[in-house]
């Protein structure tokens, strides 16, 4: 995470309140991690979603309890001490990462060489290297963070992607970036299935995907079904007005095949509801 989205963040897990200013940091925190909601202007974060931020900070080695001006002044062997995070010290941020694992219980292959990773772990790697050694034939790219994270739990069938595809998430705003997963997917030239939200933004990812082979997503009546029963309609309504026109012109069967369903849902169900 950047240093200013982890002083957002600190602020928010720290206040008794649920509204918040939309901020950029805000906002793309919560496009890249699914957690809270938007309403209005405002980002909301309920005790709950404060829960799963106080996880994720802990996970940059950061106690959910720092103040969020304590890096201020600091020296960079200071900065070490509250936290993983030496480039709020001046180091440049890295470039071109990504972050790859594979399905439970199969092989990362790289470089003639196979690495079996536990559940929620993966590999970050610079795209350009990783891209020239990477033995995979499929690619499975993972929209948010959360289901990448725990892939081995997430309740869908990935059969279609092949035996063993290259699990890639998409990125977010922080080191692992959305353009460098775009790039790595055009240069390796390999099939790709998209693991997607089912809303219109999520849509228009994976028409833009190139090599897309195909879209995870349940049975239609099962997608239908579950749109009715827990979809969001501010989110779809939201998301509308950006998204409708590319997709109503989408060529991709995969893709045109699953906006009718969300066109006449008019709801948007998040990838996560498969965990």
């Amino acid at each position: 995470m950047e240093k200013q989205l982890v002083k957002v963040l600190l602020r928010v897990v720290q206040s008794p309140e649920e509204r918040f200013a939309g901020s950029k940091s805000l906002r793309g925190f919560l496009n890249d991690y699914n957690i809270g909601w938007v309403k209005g202007v405002a980002c909301c974060f309920d005790g709950p979603a404060k829960t799963r931020i106080r996880e994720l900070l802990k996970v940059e080695g950061i106690s959910p309890d720092t103040p969020p001006d304590a890096w201020e002044g600091l020296t960079r062997a200071e900065c070490l001490a509250l936290g993983r995070n030496e480039k709020w010290s001046g180091s440049p941020a890295r470039r071109d990462r990504l972050a790859i694992k594979t399905l439970p219980g199969r092989p990362l292959r790289v470089g003639n060489q196979s690495l079996i990773l536990p559940p929620r772990c993966h590999l970050e790697a610079d795209a350009l290297v990783i891209g020239a050694i990477v033995e995979h034939e499929t690619v499975l790219l993972v929209e948010n963070w959360e289901c990448f994270d725990r892939i081995h739990e997430v309740r869908l069938d990935f059969s279609s992607a092949g035996p063993n595809p290259l699990v890639l998430w998409r990125g977010g705003s922080g080191d692992v970036r959305a353009n460098a997963s775009q790039a790595f997917m055009g240069l390796l030239k390999k099939p790709v299935w998209a693991f997607v939200d089912y809303d219109p933004a999520g849509l228009l990812i994976a028409a833009t995907l190139p090599w897309l082979e195909g879209v995870i997503a349940p049975e239609p009546n099962v997608l239908a079904e579950l749109l009715q029963k827990h979809g969001l309609h501010d989110r779809y309504r939201s998301q509308l007005p950006q998204a409708a026109a590319a997709l109503d012109q989408v060529s991709h069967p995969a893709v045109a095949s699953l906006w009718p369903l969300l066109r006449q849902a008019g709801r948007a169900l998040p990838q996560e509801i498969f965990i």
